[in-house]
């Protein structure tokens, strides 16, 4: 049985710029670490 990974049914609640799931979980852990040396650096900076 062969599945295509991003048949259409698999692409439903994707948002238009990512074409997978994987894509969208990187992209999402990515913008959390992304977050968190942001916040660090203002916290140090005006600590």
């Amino acid at each position: 049985m062969i599945i295509k990974e991003n048949s259409s049914q698999d692409r439903d609640g994707l948002p238009p710029f990512v074409n997978s799931w994987k894509q969208l979980y990187i992209l999402l852990i990515g913008m959390l670490a992304l977050q968190i040396v942001l916040f660090y650096l203002f916290m140090a900076h005006f600590q």
